[in-house]
């Protein structure tokens, strides 16, 4: 199984929450599944930047 971020896995609960009707999928809903992306993004690009030195230092 692969390896995802805290914030991949914070919005797969949100999503299944929604699909349940636990909570609602609203403004701030949306808000908070866009600043989760965008946290993801930077966590796979420091983790991309780790990757490479590990490559350059061998």
């Amino acid at each position: 199984m692969p390896r995802v971020s805290l914030p991949v896995t914070l919005q797969l609960a949100l999503k299944q929450h929604v699909a349940a009707a636990d909570i609602d999928d609203d403004d701030e809903l949306r808000m908070l599944m866009v600043k989760l992306g965008d946290l993801n993004e930077k966590i796979e690009a420091v983790k991309q930047k780790v990757r490479d030195n590990r490559l350059t230092k061998r």
